[in-house]
């Protein structure tokens, strides 16, 4: 006879920006050669902007659940900063927010990156080539250069991190959520509660 375990019943909430920032920084952290190494530094880079929007869409998740239900709908063409903006009215008065200042300004621009990477589209390039002391002629250009190098993503994250943790601190004065109490990108992976229920 199999006698069956206890069954518990889970409510849990994962935090995806936590994981994708986590892992920027592993990226970033295992980074071979500082300037050069594309393989680390693309991907470092391109996690810490999707651990921006993630961080963006758990805060709209934590003040207007409502809104945030139906994301994709609600803010159709209104993009990433439609969301800040929803974000921003909730907050209070002392969060001031300049989009064309620092950090936010930094930020915006990293979308041009991400988009460079996630459309994947080829890049043509015509310039003169002078040979290398080693014969070589090849020095490949893409419009990225200008994001990938270590100098560039530390900036960029800490334009990140800066920005998102002066959204966290207006945060916790209209909102009681745990892991508001955490820095960003500082809290645990996910949080759950649960319940026995028998088995």
């Amino acid at each position: 006879m199999v006698t069956m375990g206890r069954i518990m019943k889970i409510d849990e909430a994962v935090y995806t920006h936590e994981y994708l920032w986590r892992s920027s920084t592993y990226l970033l952290k295992n980074t071979v050669n500082s300037e050069t190494d594309y393989r680390q530094l693309i991907p470092s880079l391109l996690l810490a902007f999707l651990a921006y929007e993630a961080f963006i869409n758990f805060l709209g998740h934590v003040l207007y659940p409502e809104l945030w239900k139906d994301e994709k709908k609600n803010f159709k063409g209104k993009g990433l900063e439609g969301k800040v903006e929803a974000i921003v009215q909730r907050l209070p008065n002392a969060f001031t927010w300049k989009k064309g200042e620092q950090p936010y300004q930094a930020i915006k621009t990293l979308e041009e990156f991400r988009d460079m990477v996630s459309h994947g589209k080829v890049v043509t390039n015509k310039y003169a080539s002078k040979q290398k002391e080693d014969g070589a002629h090849f020095c490949f250009q893409h419009d990225w250069d200008k994001f990938l190098t270590i100098s560039a993503i530390k900036s960029n994250r800490e334009n990140i991190s800066k920005f998102v943790n002066e959204l966290l601190v207006a945060a916790r004065s209209v909102s009681d959520e745990p892991h508001l109490v955490f820095e960003a990108f500082e809290g645990s992976l996910a949080h759950g509660e649960g319940m026995s229920i028998n088995g």
